[in-house]
């Protein structure tokens, strides 16, 4: 993914209409985000769509990355909460969400949620 963007941002076959295009859809997803979760509220979400890929098994599934990527794209802060491993014994966690500025918030909630399961080392079984 990260070579895909960097020669997505060097190549200029976007248009400036398909730019403004895309930051207003930007815009109204922030809009939406920030309706729902107002000035203290927390939205929970997978970190990626499998569990625990193996290294380098993301570069053949690139969109995969915007389970994380659309909160970059957003600016909202996101802590990544360990919950264990799963039957395969791999590592499972989510993502706590916040609006702009919350990060103490997203800390926080973290924090507890950790608490019920936390990380686990890798190859032991819960």
């Amino acid at each position: 993914p990260a070579i895909g963007l960097g020669i997505a941002e060097n190549f200029n076959g976007m248009s400036d209409q398909q730019t403004q295009m895309f930051a207003q859809k930007c815009d109204k997803l922030d809009e939406e985000f920030q309706n729902i979760l107002g000035n203290d509220g927390v939205f929970l979400y997978p970190s990626h769509p499998k569990i625990a890929p193996y290294h380098n098994e993301p570069i053949f599934y690139p969109f995969n990355f915007a389970y994380t990527g659309i909160f970059n794209a957003l600016g909202y802060p996101v802590t990544q909460v360990p919950l264990g491993l799963g039957q395969d014994g791999l590592p499972l966690g989510m993502q706590v969400v916040s609006t702009m500025n919350n990060d103490r918030l997203t800390i926080a909630v973290a924090c507890e949620l950790e608490k019920y399961k936390g990380w686990t080392e890798p190859g032991s079984r819960s």
